[in-house]
């Protein structure tokens, strides 16, 4: 079994208002995301969220995916990976963890490294795109603890760079894009109204 983990707690100081509810066509970013996980192959999806972004959202949760609310997005990145670890089925293998600001990660790239996985488990699969890593990473329950560590804005990339033995990287640049959407100048590019 893997899960699913969606970071959307974050406080989008960069864009001036909470990028998780940018529109991207007829759905929100966080939306988007949602969907990507639900039509893939994970077994289930845990989206971590801020509280006030819980009292925004205007979705009923899907199934197969479950809230968390963080309650302190403002102790970082390292704050929802915990949290979102600790909700996570105790059954699970693994946690791929996505971003809610990376609308080229498509569900066949999330299922191409479920095969991945499947095939050849390990510490850490990261993906790469034209041999740079990106996102999003898949996590081995073994490294959970580890992860649960981590304090202030540190994400996994830190775990991994301590234990590069267990990290295995995976070709993902045919199948998505790992840009992220951080400032209002890359959400227009995204759009297609920036040049």
């Amino acid at each position: 079994m893997v899960s699913g983990l969606v970071l959307a707690a974050g406080l989008s100081r960069r864009m001036g208002q909470p990028k998780q509810l940018l529109r991207l066509g007829p759905t929100t970013l966080l939306e988007h995301t949602i969907s990507v996980a639900r039509s893939s192959l994970l077994d289930e999806i845990v989206v971590v969220v801020s509280v006030d972004l819980v009292n925004r959202l205007s979705w009923d949760t899907p199934p197969r995916v479950r809230k968390v609310v963080n309650p302190r997005p403002q102790d970082g990145q390292s704050s929802s990976l915990r949290l979102g670890l600790a909700c996570i089925a105790p059954e699970s293998g693994g946690a791929l963890v996505l971003m809610c600001d990376q609308p080229g990660v498509t569900a066949r790239l999330v299922n191409h490294l479920l095969e991945a996985w499947s095939a050849h488990p390990a510490g850490a699969l990261v993906p790469t795109y034209g041999g740079e890593r990106g996102t999003p990473v898949l996590l081995g329950a073994d490294l959970w603890p580890l992860v649960a560590q981590l304090t202030g804005d540190s994400g996994a990339r830190a775990v991994l760079g301590a234990y590069p033995e267990v990290v295995r990287s995976i070709e993902v640049g045919h199948l998505g894009t790992p840009e992220d959407i951080d400032t209002p100048e890359e959400y227009a590019r995204v759009l297609g109204r920036a040049p």
